[in-house]
């Protein structure tokens, strides 16, 4: 909760309070209690949630608990606010912007209704709904928006441990060597017309892979890793270039 001092009488008043305050008082110029902040005219209405005691003097190594409390009427605000941005009334802009001054509004529709008749002396009932119909749509679309962040972090972490799997496999089997595979897979398909003996073609490879400073115990892992990326087409023992390629010479 925040409380205000009158700049003009020094009364200590809630949040709520002030307006009311504004007229008998005819001050423009209120300061928060915590943080000793100076608000003149309508601005004090922004200022919403201040620094706790502990805050204020637990030092810099403070760390503040979550209060679960606080993070529904946080939630709440936001709402609130959003719909007082989404509304282009100015009879329901002005209620919503009134609410956002009471920290114990009930969050049930009946109770909201009934709250805003009978303590904030709304008596038009037709616009109390509407503001509880405003407020709903907004919690609504935060839903929406926190599920499609949510599914979207799911797909991203279960696209990573993918690359990082393939990641691993190329560092282990050291298959970013100078040969390249790619060029010489396609030009020997191409020398022997596109299309060749799975065997072969790998003992073709060995040759050139061996001479370039691969391992030859690494070799048939890195041959089927680079034979997939190749675009060649395997069926059964033999392999063969794609139909787009089947005349292309590197």
């Amino acid at each position: 909760m925040v409380y205000f001092v009158c700049g003009r009488c020094n009364d200590s008043l809630k949040k709520q309070q002030v307006q009311t305050h504004e007229y008998k008082c005819r001050s423009n110029q209120y300061s928060c209690v915590d943080c000793q902040s100076t608000f003149t005219g309508k601005s004090y209405d922004e200022h919403r949630k201040c620094i706790t005691e502990n805050e204020k003097y637990g030092g810099k190594n403070f760390v503040a608990k979550v209060n679960k409390g606080e993070a529904k009427q946080n939630q709440w605000t936001d709402q609130v606010e959003r719909a007082i941005t989404a509304v282009n009334e100015p009879g329901l802009k002005d209620l919503l912007q009134r609410i956002t001054g009471f920290s114990n509004i009930p969050r049930k529709e009946a109770k909201f209704i009934n709250f805003l008749m009978n303590s904030i002396r709304i008596h038009n009932r037709n616009l109390c709904e509407r503001a509880w119909a405003a407020i709903s749509e907004e919690a609504r679309k935060i839903q929406e928006e926190e599920a499609a962040a949510k599914k979207q972090d799911i797909e991203k972490s279960e696209e990573e441990p993918s690359a990082m799997v393939e990641e691993s496999k190329e560092e282990k089997l050291n298959v970013n060597g100078p040969l390249k595979w790619k060029a010489s897979i396609k030009r020997k398909l191409d020398d022997a017309g596109g299309e060749m003996q799975v065997k072969k073609l790998k003992e073709a490879m060995l040759d050139e892979f061996l001479a370039t400073g691969g391992v030859k115990e690494d070799f048939d892992g890195v041959f089927c890793y680079k034979l997939r990326k190749a675009d060649a087409y395997v069926k059964g023992d033999s392999v063969r270039l794609p139909v787009y390629g089947a005349s292309t010479r590197s």
